[in-house]
């Protein structure tokens, strides 16, 4: 019996270490980020790994550009969408959280997530896409990481250049030259809306570009994005409270936004076709989806 004692303690031990170590790599991985910029992310490497099983090549369209030569508009149609309150927290949106469990325990299902622009990060550059416990404390670890060691400029920054717009396609500037055959920093406000609709169910929504849940969450975007930064999209963003939970920590510096890092002038509005329905003028006030179509390949 004490022999077995013995034995489980050592091998405990060595799994606290091994978890330990793991910890670390993934610090110091994190701390390289400051002034390197990631080649490939672990997302990237699983869609590369289905593709090569699906028997297609393996291929990645991605093109790194710094966040001054992403449109203002991309930006600002991401923040109101993915995470609001992104300059007010410290990686995690206690409030939303709490509303998508609610929503979730009534539905009797995931059609609603919490996770803020760091968290997803944190998924996209380190961590499998399964939906597991283990890896969502995973997630929470490296969040914390995250939000430590770099600003929020570089955090958004490299969100802007990694995140999965599509088939094979990552990044702000591989998105805007694949859907719209421009550069990043040329986007439309109608078409920097669309591009943030898209990011919940990317690869879908590349196959079905005209798909009318798309359409309706990207009138919903427009329409968020007049009411934080007026009719032009192009005004200071409007004040907005940080959740309670970050407010009674950080009272005074949360409810002040930092101001979004703008891209390069942009050029003259380029008159779009009929073929872009992101164009669509904002419709009446509604909230957004809950949750997206399901893939045609069954994701």
């Amino acid at each position: 019996m004490k022999f077995l004692f013995r034995w489980f303690w050592r091998l405990l031990g060595a799994a606290v270490l091994a978890l330990l170590l793991y910890q670390g790599w993934l610090y110091v991985q994190v701390l390289r980020l400051v002034d390197h910029n990631p080649t490939e992310t672990a997302l990237m490497k699983a869609r590369k790994a289905e593709m090569a099983a699906a028997g297609e090549p393996a291929r990645i369209q991605q093109e790194w550009v710094p966040i001054s030569r992403i449109s203002r508009y991309l930006q600002r149609a991401l923040i109101v969408s993915e995470d609001a309150t992104f300059y007010g927290h410290e990686g995690f949106d206690w409030e939303g959280i709490r509303v998508a469990a609610q929503k979730n325990w009534r539905e009797g299902k995931v059609v609603a997530g919490g996770s803020t622009i760091t968290q997803q990060l944190a998924k996209n550059l380190f961590l499998s896409t399964q939906r597991t416990p283990w890896r969502k404390a995973q997630e929470a670890v490296i969040t914390v990481m995250l939000e430590k060691t770099l600003d929020k400029r570089r955090i958004f920054e490299i969100y802007l250049n990694v995140i999965e717009w599509g088939d094979g396609v990552f990044g702000a500037q591989a998105a805007a030259e694949h859907y719209y055959g421009k550069s990043a920093a040329r986007l439309t406000p109608a078409q920097a809306a669309k591009l943030a609709a898209m990011v919940t169910n990317p690869r879908y929504y590349d196959k079905h570009r005209q798909d009318r849940h798309l359409q309706r969450k990207t009138r919903i975007i427009l329409k968020r994005m007049g009411q934080r930064y007026g009719p032009g999209f192009d005004a200071p963003p409007k004040l907005i409270k940080a959740p309670p939970a970050v407010r009674a920590e950080r009272a005074k510096p949360a409810e002040i936004e930092a101001p979004l890092i703008e891209a390069a002038p942009e050029p003259a509005p380029e008159i779009q076709t009929p073929s872009e329905p992101a164009e669509i003028l904002p419709s009446p006030d509604e909230p957004l989806p809950l949750a997206d179509p399901a893939p045609a390949n069954g994701e």
